[in-house]
């Protein structure tokens, strides 16, 4: 079973508490032997589908098949229309509910252990910096095509130096 998770994704969201506080809950992952630790501090979609926020190899899943996400400071799971539902500790969800620490969710073959943190924490900005800006790519080149050109170019004027002092 393949598991990703987009961070971006995950990391997303509006704050939901008040002031510079965010109400924060985290998903322990078990799916075909993985186990991966998510971090909720905004909506994360659960399916098949690519473009979910956690993407699961599993064929009975829906594309788009649970959401959990934050309301006024507590932590909800909603299932989406999939086919073959989502399970909160063993029961259908019919409609969104709200988590409680412990709480085991199902998605196919995916076990999601909730945990909630206690109080809410202080807002942290994070920034994840993926490729090279196009514009240090740029003067990076520039600056490499230089010092390749300006040796070249010296080196050219001493080993001519150097040939004309060989005696032939």
């Amino acid at each position: 079973m393949k598991v990703a998770a987009s961070l971006g994704a995950v990391r997303g969201g509006e704050p939901l508490a008040t002031g510079d506080e965010l109400a924060v809950a985290r998903l322990l992952l078990e799916s075909g032997g993985e186990r991966r630790e998510l971090e909720v501090t905004g909506p994360i979609t659960i399916g098949r589908s690519r473009t979910a926020t956690v993407y699961l190899d599993d064929k009975t899943l829906s594309r788009e098949h649970t959401r959990f996400y934050l309301d006024h400071g507590r932590a909800f799971v909603q299932d989406l229309g999939s086919k073959n539902g989502t399970y909160l500790n063993g029961t259908l969800l019919k409609k969104a509910e709200a988590l409680e620490h412990g709480d085991r969710v199902k998605v196919g073959v995916a076990l999601f252990t909730v945990t909630l943190d206690d109080a809410p924490r202080p807002r942290q900005e994070r920034q994840i910096v993926i490729g090279t800006h196009p514009a240090a790519a740029f003067v990076y080149r520039i600056a490499l095509l230089s010092v390749v050109g300006g040796g070249a170019y010296l080196s050219k004027g001493l080993f001519h130096w150097l040939l004309a002092r060989i005696p032939a």
